[in-house]
């Protein structure tokens, strides 16, 4: 009867693992081979003003999982709702502690002065210790933003704000590559991003 029960059991447990099997994240930087290993393009250097005119550069994301996002102040489109889901994964994901970092870069930089930065955290209520602003020179951020995260941005005098830029949130492991790529205005996605955050945690390697 033993022998029986624990075969059922095993057969059991096997028919959950293949169709329950544990999301694996793909890395979706570019790369190319050198010596025919994978060398894969991280997240260039960058140094930013956060919203306190305080220096942070990406230094102040090494050995951390990251999620970021591109927005302006004054938009009148999809930065409130962007805003507003990352102030939900904030909250869902409070338990995690210093292991991550919120990073919202402003397109806008001209009118995105710190002090204009620092009124927007408040009134999504920011954790700044989790989640910061950032403004700088245009050509930088543009630069960091198209060929380190990949998302499309630019002027457009025809798009309402004057910008026209990407709602995605980028989810950047602790290397400094990116996992995932998520819909900003979503909450079905910023919810996978939460789960997808956390099997990041547990990646040993």
């Amino acid at each position: 009867m033993f022998k029986i029960a624990s075969y059922t059991g095993l057969l059991l447990a096997l028919m959950l693992s293949c169709t329950h099997p544990e999301r694996k994240l793909l890395v979706l930087s570019k790369y190319k081979l050198v010596d025919k290993d994978t060398v894969y393009q991280k997240i260039p250097p960058f140094t930013f003003m956060n919203q306190d005119s305080i220096a942070y550069s990406s230094k102040n994301l090494e050995g951390k999982i990251h999620v970021a996002d591109f927005f302006f102040t004054s938009c009148p489109g999809i930065c409130p709702v962007m805003s507003s889901q990352m102030q939900r994964l904030q909250e869902m994901t409070k338990d995690i502690g210093d292991q991550y970092q919120l990073v919202s870069f402003s397109v806008d930089p001209d009118r995105d002065r710190p002090s204009v930065l620092k009124k927007y955290a408040q009134n999504h209520r920011a954790d700044l210790k989790r989640w910061v602003f950032l403004t700088g020179a245009m050509d930088s951020i543009y630069k960091v933003g198209i060929k380190g995260y990949y998302l499309g941005m630019q002027k457009d005098s025809t798009e309402p704000g004057g910008y026209l830029h990407s709602g995605k949130f980028v989810l950047v492991d602790k290397k400094g590559l990116i996992r995932g790529y998520y819909d900003g205005t979503n909450v079905n996605e910023v919810n996978q991003l939460k789960e997808d955050l956390q099997l990041l945690l547990k990646e040993t390697h």
